[in-house]
């Protein structure tokens, strides 16, 4: 006689399958706004465009506001999970974070894209922008630990312009992946260089 599959075993597959699904349809979303545009995409053309019934996108996004949440959601685990994969790889170099994050975030540039693009998700923005900062404080601390607030102040804005996901779109988008990751890896570099030497001085 067969044995029945535990019910923890076949939660876990269910919810892989779950999951798994709304990842297609969060890509279908993506790619339909990329051609249509946020104001004028409807629900029937991410069905199409992820081969499903309308019954089965609904079961999952009941209506446009929830998609544009689940589209923020993707973004933020990505994200996270992003810097999580970057900083066990290089440890706390900033420069090699970035770079390594250029690399991560170019397997999925249009839906950051879309997110940027659409002025979504502040709180998503916001939790992603106080990990940034912090990863960029602790590099300045560490080159140049006795700055005062001015000068803090100054380094830390002028680091976070090369640690964005829009400067890192730009530099992709007119060099591509591996050559934007080395860009504005020397950015990083270079900055930090002069911030141990003494800089940035006040006239």
């Amino acid at each position: 006689m067969t044995q029945p599959v535990p019910e923890t075993v076949d939660m876990t597959l269910r919810a892989r399958h779950r999951d798994l699904t709304r990842r297609l349809l969060i890509d279908a979303l993506t790619h339909v706004i990329m051609r249509d545009g946020l104001h004028e995409f409807s629900m029937q053309s991410v069905a199409d465009e992820a081969g499903c019934s309308l019954r089965t996108l609904y079961r999952y996004f009941p209506n446009r506001e929830a998609f544009i949440g689940g589209l923020n959601t993707e973004v933020q685990h990505f994200v996270e999970a992003g810097m999580d994969y970057a900083q066990a790889e290089n440890g706390t170099d900033l420069a090699d974070l970035v770079e390594r994050l250029i690399l991560v975030f170019a397997e999925r540039r249009n839906l950051i894209r879309v997110w940027l693009a659409a002025s979504l998700a502040v709180d998503v923005r916001s939790s992603i922008s106080r990990r940034a900062s912090a990863l960029v404080a602790a590099a300045i601390e560490q080159v140049a630990p006795t700055l005062d607030p001015d000068q803090h102040a100054r380094v830390l804005c002028g680091l976070r312009q090369v640690v964005t996901t829009r400067t890192w779109l730009s530099l992709t988008d007119q060099l591509g992946p591996e050559e934007a990751a080395r860009t504005a890896g020397w950015m990083v570099r270079t900055l930090l260089a002069d911030l141990a030497n003494g800089g940035p001085r006040t006239t």
